[in-house]
């Protein structure tokens, strides 16, 4: 290797580690100024959005680099308790949606299909950990105080951002 490349290579490492830190403390500053929803009230049988803070920023592997990629996840569900439970529990909620989205290959991470893949699999996690410490169903139905059916559990996962640096 060339001096040149060297140098180009220590500095690219430099400013890959000077940009996570800044999302790190971009995160951190959300998470500090008050995390998750305070918006219209939680109504069984709608759809109501919880937004899961602060945003996830995990390792990403491109051959012998790494890559960082920042993901802001708002979370769909019809039910107040599942909202709740997703409030209640958010400590294994995130290990296993880091567990997840951590040091995978910038190839199952880049495409459109990739994403949609990974946003499924983020669904399944969630729904498997609520099931767990919630014992709540997500194919499970209940029904609003005037009769209408509408499912429990979270039904959507949405990347409201997506940063690959």
């Amino acid at each position: 290797m060339s001096f040149f490349t060297t140098t180009l290579r220590v500095f690219s490492r430099q400013l890959h580690i000077c940009l996570f830190a800044l999302l790190a403390l971009t995160s951190l500053g959300a998470y500090a100024a008050g995390g998750g929803s305070s918006g219209p009230a939680i109504v069984n049988g709608h759809p109501n959005y919880f937004t899961m803070k602060p945003v996830f920023v995990v390792n990403i592997l491109d051959g012998d680099d790494l890559r960082f990629m920042q993901v802001a996840i708002d979370l769909m569900s019809m039910d107040a308790a599942s909202i709740q439970a997703v409030q209640d529990h958010q400590a294994p909620i995130r290990h296993e949606l880091l567990m997840l989205f951590a040091h995978r290959d910038i190839t199952e991470v880049l495409g459109m299909q990739q994403r949609e893949d990974l946003r499924k699999q983020a669904l399944v996690r969630i729904q498997e950990t609520l099931k767990k410490y919630a014992n709540i169903d997500s194919a499970g139905k209940a029904k609003t105080e005037e009769g209408e059916e509408y499912l429990t559990g979270i039904q959507e996962v949405l990347f409201t951002s997506y940063v690959i640096q």
